[in-house]
């Protein structure tokens, strides 16, 4: 196995290819396989080198390469393999060392398959006799045709609202895509049944037609069915690339249709139980759930991403590293709704105080330093707040800026600022002010009793009015 390629690249290609698929697991791979690939000298032929690509959960890995042979009517392309377990590969060549052109074959079945075509476009090229293979893009386009019947199908149940007699005909052909889609999945288990997983994956049966009970939300049917016809265990599915987009797909439509971040984690979490943390293809169905949830919710989105990289962290180092960068900007992000970051430093009496601590309180985080006219005109302000509303739940942590321990000390008992305080002494390169990119003071945010920011650099009567909005007068 010469070289890797990582995700980044695997995510275009599959867009590209419409996801290609390990179909069963084989008890013995096939000994020995021809496959070779031929192409007309009618254009401009550039191709000299074809490799051989096999999907490995997250990402593609190459297996062999051949160079090109002069044939009768252009170039020939012969792989010779033993041992090929059945599975989904890709026939492709480098640009620029990156993966380029890539056309999807199914391999280990078959002792012989050949493919024809020009130099233009490898994804252009046909199978000459390859019957496993055209069975596959038959049933690649029906997945995709029934995907884009659905989609359209919702979104006209969804526009006529409040047209009783057109949402019932609509309601009807979605029965009937329903029917369509359980009938390729019951046609393709008794006639090949390799390709009834992947079929599995997509048997989407409507909450339209097939709600469980009158209470039952559509949030927790798809939570619940989803993946009704998929045994989410099968370790065959360690090679299958429907099965990482599946469960992408899976948790970013939960994160959509009104489910509580808790609920959400809830089914997210019994279908990896499902998958089984031991089984291979955990993996991809772990990076999975990070990044279907990454674009609409950022905590969900840690709790995966952690896992992962507690998991797996060092099998792919560019993963790893931009899975390490937007972990920690998400995890140092201040904006009104984000979980504020945590942190811990001196207190004046010598102790170490830190954030999460202060948690069941509303807080002010008030970054301030002793030699800062601003912040100490702004802190008669915030102690008569403090002392208005601290016996309702309102308290208050000062982050000073300072380096000089006694100036600091000295502006606390000066001004009174009798809540909780604490400094590495820093100044400008404290380690709190740089988590929260903290460039000039006062600088304040506002938490809630859970930590979650929900005002930024109140001051004066608005902070007062705020807090006159959570506890009343």
């Amino acid at each position: 196995m010469s070289k890797n390629y990582t995700l980044t690249a695997c995510i275009s290609l599959l867009s590209i290819l419409c996801l290609g698929t390990n179909l069963q697991a084989q008890s013995k791979a096939l000994k020995q396989l021809q496959l070779s690939v031929q192409l007309s000298d009618k254009d401009s032929c550039a191709v000299d080198t074809l490799r051989l690509y096999s999907w490995t959960g997250i990402q593609v890995e190459e297996i062999a390469k051949v160079t090109a042979t002069k044939a009768k009517n252009g170039f020939e392309f012969n792989f010779n393999l033993k041992n090929v377990a059945f599975g989904n590969y890709y026939l492709g060549r480098l640009v620029n060392n990156s993966i380029s052109d890539m056309r999807p074959v199914l391999l280990g079945l078959e002792d012989k398959i050949v493919l024809k075509g020009t130099c233009t476009a490898m994804q252009q090229i046909s199978f000459e006799d390859s019957k496993v293979n055209s069975s596959f893009e038959s049933m690649v386009d029906s997945i995709k045709v029934q995907g884009n019947e659905f989609l359209t199908l919702i979104t006209e149940f969804q526009q006529n609202a409040g047209n009783k007699e057109k949402q019932a005909a609509t309601k009807k052909a979605i029965f009937e895509l329903d029917f369509r889609r359980k009938d390729l999945y019951n046609r393709l288990k008794k006639e090949q049944p390799e390709l009834s997983k992947i079929v599995a994956l997509y048997t989407y049966q409507s909450f339209h037609n097939n709600q469980k009970s009158p209470e039952q939300t559509e949030g927790d049917y798809i939570g619940e069915n989803y993946f009704q016809f998929a045994n989410l265990s099968d370790s065959s599915y360690l090679r299958v690339a429907f099965f990482y987009e599946a469960f992408k797909n899976y948790a970013s439509n939960l994160v959509q249709v009104g489910l509580s971040q808790e609920k959400v984690q809830y089914y997210l979490d019994q279908n990896l139980a499902k998958v089984g943390s031991k089984n291979p293809q955990y993996k991809p169905a772990l990076l999975a759930a990070a990044f279907g949830v990454m674009a609409s919710n950022k905590k969900l989105f840690l709790n995966y991403a952690e896992q992962y990289q507690k998991m797996y962290r060092g099998q792919n180092q560019i993963l790893d590293n931009f899975l390490d960068q937007q972990i920690l900007q998400l995890k140092s992000s201040t904006e009104i709704g984000d979980e504020a970051p945590d942190f811990s430093a001196a207190t004046p009496e010598g102790g170490t105080k830190s954030l999460k601590s202060l948690r069941g309180k509303v807080l002010l985080l008030d970054f301030w330093a002793s030699w800062c006219g601003p912040c100490r005109r702004e802190n008669p302000n915030v102690v008569a707040v403090y002392n208005k509303y601290k016996e309702k739940g309102f308290d208050v942590l000062g982050v000073s800026l300072d380096t000089d321990a006694a100036r600091w000390k000295g502006a606390i008992q000066d001004d009174k600022l009798t809540w909780h305080h604490v400094s590495d002494l820093g100044g400008w390169r404290s380690a709190p002010a740089q988590l929260y990119k903290v460039t000039g003071i006062p600088q304040t945010l506002l938490l809630d009793k859970n930590g979650v920011i929900i005002g930024k650099n109140l001051r004066g009567p608005a902070l007062e009015e705020k807090l006159k909005e959570i506890f009343g007068e």
